[in-house]
């Protein structure tokens, strides 16, 4: 599973904030720490995402398309 360049971000912040409010030296470190690795990860989901092709309007209309029906599918199995 990959993850986007924003989630590693949040987590980044979040790991950032928890070592501010650490009184522990140690957890402070490794929490910065943690910051540093979702750093590096969202370095690569950015190089990953940037070579992403964007979906085209009749492909993306497809993919609604299939979605809208799975969730009617599973609405119909919630149902019964």
């Amino acid at each position: 599973m990959r993850f986007t360049e924003k989630f590693c971000r949040e987590q980044e912040s979040l790991q950032i904030a928890k070592a501010a409010a650490e009184p522990l030296k140690n957890r402070q470190g490794i929490a910065l720490a943690a910051a540093k690795a979702w750093n590096a990860a969202a370095i690569i989901a950015h190089r990953h995402e940037a070579k992403q092709t964007p979906i085209e309007g009749l492909d993306a209309a497809i993919i609604r398309e299939f979605a809208e029906e799975d969730a009617a599918i599973v609405a119909a199995g919630a149902l019964h």
